[in-house]
């Protein structure tokens, strides 16, 4: 069976980024199947790239992969659904074929996405390799389309789910193919090459889906695994990357294990990562230094420790302080900061130590120091999710497709402010 691999289109918005998700749907499918990729983010012409790649593969099967649905936590939200919609109306004009949707984005809204694209025949739920493979096996006529696990089908016009499939064990996959796609369209930033030590978040924080995306049980890749993979993509041009971890630090002695296995293969590649405050040292930077990292992501959100609290970060404003002395007195990272304008449980005070925090670290660390200021975007699958209804702020059941954004209702000046802040620096 020839297969298609399509990366949906975001519509100009922000440089692309490799489908690491691609990747690995082209790795675990079985060697009798033709694979071909396209990522219209890349191309001059998207719509036009795409249309041209149906026609020159001619394709049996074509799988698109919805990775974001909007831009979630940006001062002015940017819907990925219209260029998502443009991708299936292209796809349908020159391909008459099984069309599967899948990737983080479907997941979490997969029921409301099978109802309002009825050109989607097949949707894939949550993680994609195992359960691709086997659809794609069943629809070249080797099983049986309904049994497979994790799939969204229509029976009558209406989308029937399969029942939830096991999350699969890395030593069960195959490493990612990312020869599928070349890298130099993505190094344009920092973050455009991702990899990945682990996947599941022991974190339980208020508004995020990565625990019903991944699980919040740790399934680990073996180390000296990560550092082969590396040591391959830099034979293909790789200078600089990204850990996409949700946690690169959780825990600890996994992360610390990556990269000793990196330093003794001598990589010398530039990455970054996500980083907990909790339990931070200095002996762990050094190590992450002597492993090529050269950019240390932190997302406290919060800079009081009642809105920590109410946000479920396992970290105190203490604990921000003394990560962020840390960072700034080894002196060889950039280091980067997300917060919430107003969260739950902030308070005028927190806001301004804030903003305190900000001018400190600007001072001390000039350009090094990155700050992102958000709005909490209501996500499905979330603790946010059932506080926001609780609330009044959106209704029990309500898909969330188009984004409802959380603010606390006592001190939306503060919001106000962060905004106007924002405009004016022109973001």
């Amino acid at each position: 069976m020839k297969i298609l691999l399509v990366q949906s289109w975001l519509g100009g918005d922000g440089p692309p980024v490799y489908p690491v998700g691609l990747a690995c749907l082209a790795a675990a499918l079985a060697p009798g199947h033709e694979v071909a990729c396209c990522d219209p983010n890349v191309a001059p012409d998207p719509l036009g790239a795409l249309a041209q790649k149906l026609r020159e593969f001619a394709p049996d099967l074509v799988g698109v992969s919805l990775r974001n649905i909007d831009s979630t936590n940006t001062r002015v939200s940017t819907s990925y659904l219209p260029p998502f919609a443009q991708v299936l109306n292209t796809v349908r004009a020159g391909f008459a074929g099984p069309l599967v949707v899948g990737g983080s984005g479907f997941s979490m809204f997969a029921q409301a996405l099978m109802a309002r694209y009825p050109a989607i025949d097949y949707g894939v739920y949550l993680e994609g390799e195992g359960t691709f493979a086997a659809l794609a096996d069943a629809l070249a006529g080797e099983g049986d389309v309904a049994a497979v696990p994790s799939v969204y089908r229509r029976e009558n016009g209406q989308a029937v789910f399969s029942g939830p499939s096991a999350k699969a064990d890395f030593k069960d996959l195959p490493a990612p193919d990312f020869t599928v796609l070349p890298l130099a369209p993505y190094t344009a930033v920092p973050w455009g090459i991702g990899v990945e030590t682990k996947r599941g978040c022991a974190f339980s924080c208020l508004y995020c889906p990565y625990g019903f995306l991944n699980g919040r049980t740790y399934r680990r890749k073996d180390p000296e695994r990560v550092a082969g993979e590396l040591a391959a993509l830099k034979t293909q041009g790789l200078s600089r990357f990204t850990f996409l971890d949700s946690v690169f630090n959780a825990p600890a002695d996994h992360a610390a294990a990556v990269m000793e296995a990196m330093v003794r293969r001598d990589l010398r590649l530039s990455w970054s990562a996500w980083f907990t405050e909790r339990g931070l040292t200095r002996d762990f930077l050094e190590l992450a230094r002597r492993a090529g990292c050269d950019t240390v992501i932190f997302s406290p959100d919060a800079y009081g420790d009642a809105a920590l609290r109410a946000l479920d970060k396992a970290v105190t404003r203490a604990e921000i302080d003394a990560a962020y002395a840390l960072v700034r007195d080894m002196g060889c990272f950039d280091v980067s900061y997300n917060f919430f304008k107003n969260p739950p449980g902030q308070t005028l005070r927190d806001a301004l130590a804030l903003l305190g925090f900000i001018v400190r670290a600007r001072r001390q660390l000039g350009r090094r120091a990155h700050f992102e200021l958000s709005s909490l975007r209501v996500e499905p699958h979330t603790a946010l999710a059932a506080r926001a209804a609780a609330e009044g702020i959106v209704a029990p059941g309500a898909d969330l497709l188009e984004p409802v954004r959380y603010t606390q209702g006592r001190t939306t000046y503060i919001e106000t402010f962060f905004d106007m802040l924002l405009k004016a620096r022109g973001r």
